[in-house]
């Protein structure tokens, strides 16, 4: 993989994990977050303006997909195996120890830290063969070109 190809894949997957994460978060662990904010210091506001709060929020699923593109174009394995294998150890390095030490600190009810962490992995889990798939698809498309020209030049 080129480091063009690197930043592309790097910028699918952000995005993708993005939303995924935004639906699930609003939709299916809508309860749990109300909860959370229900539980909040009505005086308590954040040192940095709303925007700059949304933004952050995007920036994790970036750098987990950029870790995850960049490892994998580095293995000499390219499967969904590899792939899965991959993003359980970005799971556990990134989301689980984030959440652990959120939890730990007082900031987030432990409930809601687990389903988060859940919601990550079954994302990470179901999008991770996508990039496996489309690299065997590209290579499979390239080889009736590589033996036609070998065919050709052996003639």
């Amino acid at each position: 993989m080129t480091a063009v190809s690197i930043l592309v894949w790097t910028l699918i997957y952000g995005v993708i994990w993005n939303v995924l994460g935004w639906a699930g978060n609003n939709f299916i662990l809508e309860a749990g977050w109300d909860a959370v904010g229900a539980q909040l210091t009505p005086d308590f506001t954040p040192p940095w303006s709303p925007l700059t709060h949304e933004l952050l929020s995007f920036v994790s699923d970036f750098v987990y997909a950029f870790a995850f593109v960049w490892l994998f174009a580095r293995a000499t394995q390219k499967s969904i195996a590899h792939a899965l294998a991959l993003v359980f150890v970005l799971w556990v390095a990134g989301a689980v120890m984030t959440y652990l030490a959120i939890v730990n600190a007082g900031f987030l009810p432990l409930e809601i830290a687990v389903q988060t962490s859940v919601l990550a992995l079954v994302i990470f889990v179901v999008t991770a063969p996508i990039l496996p798939m489309m690299l065997r698809k590209k290579r499979s498309a390239k080889r009736p070109k590589a033996f036609c020209v070998a065919l050709f030049l052996a003639v």
